[in-house]
């Protein structure tokens, strides 16, 4: 079997098994489907696709035999096992370990990552591509800080910068510490820790914070909690939040959404908090309209630093406070 027709044949199963489970008949009728259609039936004949179904076939046991697919009753499946859960800290610190070794390429980063990471040992190539979204956004974002550079298609740190390596990896495993305590105690959790770290938020900033609220239930409309401030003057605000604690990127529709439910229920503000990251065209969409904000993993962690709520001092040094996540 030459090496792109086997490719063909993987990526073909991994499409097919990524949507549904399917008998081995099942499976192999589809992917033989979807290869003569690519090249035309008239390009088979008989012969041809009796021998394309063996190979089919030994694509199959290929892939059982390296723990890719499994059967049970009678119906083959992506292996379970541990999902690859992707951080944009966990890339950021690869990225950093790497850069700090030698000067790569994008797609070295990629190719390093993806066996680092654990997404080169899957069939889905969905985690591939959330890999290669990460990398591009936090390349994007190391650059404008002026921590690495790219110069002829190669990455590289800043020299005036290396020295600082070590406390920037020191944050990122303080910061992915939090936010996977976070996320692993799940929406409901997320909900009243954010609040409770708004209300500080606010008073450290010169806010009275009058009322503060976690909504909850099918019935909220879409706002997961309100706060009510007044600031020195005697202005007040009713500020309202929705809360996400979510690993995938949130996307314009929904921010929109959100936003049409505080300006129908009269909210003064609107605060989108998420544990993960928002798409650009998110960001776009609430850099467009008054009063209303988005809040990310990194903004979350920086609260909960100048709070120290979920934080903690300990020796001169911050540590996550596992009394409170």
């Amino acid at each position: 079997m030459n090496t792109r027709l086997h490719k063909k044949i993987y990526s073909t199963i991994a499409y097919l098994l990524d949507r549904e489970t399917l008998t081995r008949e099942e499976l192999i009728v589809g992917v033989s489907g979807k290869i003569k259609s690519a090249v035309g039936k008239n390009g088979f004949s008989v012969g041809d696709e009796t021998k394309l179904r063996g190979e089919i076939g030994t694509v199959i046991d290929e892939l059982i035999s390296g723990g890719l697919i499994e059967c049970r009753s009678d119906c083959f499946r992506l292996a379970t096992g541990s999902p690859v859960i992707l951080r944009a800290e966990a890339c950021e610190k690869e990225i950093l370990r790497e850069l700090k070794a030698s000067p790569l390429s994008k797609p070295e980063l990629k190719s390093r990552l993806a066996v680092t990471l654990g997404t080169a040992g899957t069939l889905t190539e969905r985690d591939d591509n959330i890999l290669w979204s990460l990398i591009g956004k936090t390349l994007k974002r190391l650059e404008s800080l002026g921590i690495i550079r790219l110069r002829e298609g190669m990455y590289s740190v800043e020299q005036s910068k290396s020295a600082q390596l070590d406390d920037i990896d020191a944050l990122l495993t303080l910061k992915g510490e939090l936010l996977s305590r976070i996320h692993g105690r799940g929406g409901e959790f997320f909900e009243h820790y954010f609040m409770t770290l708004l209300g500080k938020y606010m008073v450290k900033h010169g806010k009275r914070v009058l009322s503060n609220k976690v909504m909850g239930g099918a019935d909220d409309g879409g706002i997961d909690g309100i706060i009510d401030t007044e600031d020195s003057l005697g202005f007040k605000e009713t500020i309202m939040v929705q809360m996400k604690n979510r690993l995938e990127t949130t996307n314009e529709t929904t921010v929109r959404g959100f936003w049409g439910s505080v300006c129908a229920r009269g909210g003064s503000r609107g605060i989108f908090a998420t544990t993960s990251d928002f798409h650009s065209s998110a960001r776009d969409f609430m850099n467009s309209i008054d009063n209303c904000v988005g809040i990310d993993g990194d903004k979350i962690f920086s609260m909960a630093c100048e709070c120290l709520y979920g934080i903690k001092r300990k020796g001169g040094e911050l540590a996550v406070d596992t009394r409170v996540v």
